[in-house]
């Protein structure tokens, strides 16, 4: 059952059809929705009198302000949590999420079930943290004062509001003073035998009448409600008068600390265990279940070796090593993580990886263990091993030419493919497939010179010692003689690999087409608007954090509906095309042309304030006033030219940018005007 049925979540998508889909999910699970199309108009909704209880925000709004500046201007006047929408996981966009929310995000085309449970954390995450505040602020705020202090060195460890207001005292003050500077009718001896019947736990609570003494010197009486609790691994004293809603606070913290903890443990996959100064189990997470075969409650107390140790030998060397363990808390594998055998409760042997640590609890050395069930990695190291000489065979069907090599780059075996390209069995496999052209410029000046090839020697792109070293297989793109290569390179046991690899020029050449197809404008090859906003986005971005400068141009062609009318369609498109190569004739490779729509264009100049883009700008307008294209004669262009500004977003770029284009177009066209004035 849904115990958040009923919620009101705002969807912000600038895609009704996606919003709707959304909306459609969260309706299924008792949620009510409403969906916002803009930033703006989320802004809107969320200010009115019916706010929601989640907002859904699809950081990456087509039109207006983006999801990150909705949701920043959201939170400035309402607390409601928010979950972004995203169809990237870059680093950069991931931190700016996490700048602006605790909540998180979902991916785009996420599950159904991904989706309900993110939106179900976040609003239990919201609840705690509401809860959180509510208890703080109780304690803080409460009338009567509360203390908690240290009972054995009887340090106060936190005051509140309350208490420091009667007392007249700091909290710096307050925090190297201990009870007895507050009581002058107790002395420390007398002070403690009144604690002992609660430190020994012979008592629950202590009820007591005394004397506290305020900063001034002025005493006041007070009743004293003392009890004892754990907090952090340790006992501390909370003394109030009357209001328990402090205890109840710290306890709701201890529990939701304890359930945190719980699910962090119950949800790792590796066995997590702890045990005591004895050597008996206090601590089993599931996964230890899982992999041992021993429930929670079979081996809670118990010896955790004598049960899951296979050698009754090794049982004993480990009753030695931790008694020294017991003094100590060291251990010869203590912080190290070691590979070794272990016994399963149905008496199968199996393969961990133990980190062992040492943790100090009440004075008593506690161990805790992660251990990872490696028994499938060390049958398949054993497969591996006992299949080289049977993948020696295997060899053959591997349709390009294929090697065996090991660490000296000889070749060991090889398949009729390789045969074909002229490679023996035996030689180095550098010399054989490449040749010196291949080799860093020390090793074939050394071959060259005296025909011995320095230790180490390999072509500049092989990798196999590092899949031999990482022991997997490692793959990358080889350009070399002309071509694009997806080459491999398979550790098969500790010193040998296989090599081969397939000529893929072709499907790369393809690949690079479709890519330049995806970012350019198909009538002008200029780019299109979305690879130019990604372009100015990344600009941006590089601009806030080295402070260096960059501009854009504006510009659209005069009355260029008119060209249209009187000379056609395919004379407006020449027209287009000529300002495109005009412009790439002029501007550098970093700068960046794109259509930005219609007869609409956009230049993204880096690194160049804004009176030298206003420069480049008139020059322009110059030269296309000034050129003559076929059939069409003479045009002219308005420009409007703006500078970065450190508290620019794209949007507010682009929005000065056109700003200054309209004034161009106001003033009567064929001009420039631009600004390095910042919003």
């Amino acid at each position: 059952m849904n115990a958040f049925k009923g919620k009101r979540i705002l969807i912000v998508e600038d895609s009704r059809f996606q919003a709707q889909i959304t909306a459609n999910i969260l309706n299924k699970y008792g949620y009510m929705t409403e969906i916002a199309l803009t930033g703006e108009e989320a802004v809107e909704k969320v200010s009115g009198s019916r706010c929601p209880d989640l907002i859904l925000m699809d950081i990456e709004l087509g039109k207006g302000m983006d999801g990150v500046l909705a949701a920043r201007t959201i939170q400035q006047f309402r607390d409601v949590p928010v979950v972004f929408l995203t169809a990237h996981t870059e680093k950069e966009i991931v931190e700016k999420i996490r700048t602006i929310t605790g909540y998180g995000y979902v991916l785009k085309g996420a599950g159904e079930h991904v989706l309900v449970s993110t939106v179900e954390m976040a609003l239990h995450l919201y609840e705690a943290n509401a809860h959180a505040n509510m208890y703080r602020q109780i304690f803080e705020n409460s009338l009567n004062e509360i203390y908690i202090f240290h009972p054995a060195t009887l340090k106060f460890i936190a005051v509140n509001r309350g208490a420091r207001k009667n007392l007249g005292y700091t909290i710096e003050e307050l925090s190297t003073m201990t009870p007895l500077d507050l009581e002058p009718e107790l002395d420390p001896e007398s002070f403690r035998a009144l604690l002992e019947p609660l430190v020994g736990g012979m008592q629950e609570q202590l009820l007591f009448n005394t004397v506290h003494r305020r900063k001034d010197g002025s005493l006041y009486p007070a009743e004293i409600h003392l009890q004892l609790f754990g907090h952090s691994g340790e006992k501390v004293c909370v003394a109030l008068i009357i209001d328990l809603t402090e205890r109840r606070k710290m306890e709701e913290e201890l529990r939701a600390r304890e359930a945190t903890l719980s699910a962090i443990m119950g949800s790792a996959r590796e066995a997590i265990v702890m045990l005591d100064g004895q050597g008996n189990v206090t601590f089993w997470n599931p996964a230890g279940e899982q992999l041992f075969g021993y429930s929670r409650e079979e081996i809670l107390g118990k010896d955790l070796h004598r049960l899951v140790v296979p050698d009754e030998s090794f049982y004993q060397t480990y009753q030695e090593a931790f008694k020294h363990f017991q003094l100590t808390g060291e251990g010869n594998v203590i912080g190290k993580t070691i590979e070794l055998k272990a016994k399963h409760k149905d008496g199968r042997e199996l393969d961990v990886k133990l980190s062992l640590s040492a943790l100090r609890i009440r004075d008593a050395w506690h161990a805790v263990g992660i251990v990872r069930d490696i028994s499938e990695r060390k049958r398949f190291e054993k497969t591996l091993r006992n299949k080289e000489r049977q993948l020696r065979l295997m060899l053959e069907g591997i349709p390009s030419p294929a090697w065996l090599i090991n660490r000296e780059r000889r070749i060991l075996a090889q398949n009729k493919a390789a045969e074909m390209v002229g490679t023996k069995v035996g030689n180095y496999c550098w010399g054989s497939l490449h040749g010196t052209k291949s080799h860093p410029d020390e090793c074939r000046e050394a071959i060259e010179k005296s025909g011995t090839p320095l230790p180490g020697t390999k072509c500049y792109f092989c990798r196999g010692d590092e899949a031999l070293d990482k022991n997997e297989p490692i793959n990358s793109e080889v350009e070399f003689a002309g071509g694009i290569w997806d080459t491999w390179w398979i550790p098969l046991g500790e010193d040998t690999f296989l090599h081969y690899a397939a000529d893929v020029t072709r499907y790369k050449k393809l690949e690079e087409e479709l890519r330049r197809l995806s970012v350019t404008d198909a009538l002008t090859g200029a780019y299109n608007r979305r690879y130019f906003e990604q372009v100015l986005e990344q600009e941006n971005e590089r601009a806030r954090r080295t402070g260096s400068p960059f501009s854009l141009i504006m510009l659209d062609l005069d009355h260029f509906k008119s060209i249209n009318d009187r000379f056609g369609h395919a004379a407006g498109d020449l027209v287009l095309k000529s300002l495109v190569d005009l412009i790439n004739g002029r501007i550098r490779k970093i700068d960046c042309l794109a259509r930005w729509g219609g007869e609409e264009f956009v230049i993204l100049l880096p690194n160049t304030p804004v009176d030298k883009a206003a420069g480049l700008a008139e020059e322009l307008r110059g030269q296309l006033s000034s050129m003559n294209i076929p059939g069409v004669g003479s045009v002219t262009a308005s420009f409007g030219v703006a500078g970065y500004c450190p508290s620019d977003t794209a949007d507010t770029l682009i929005m000065r940018a056109d700003n200054m284009l309209y004034e161009a177009k106001s003033s009567g066209r064929n001009c420039v005007q631009h600004t390095g004035k910042c919003l």
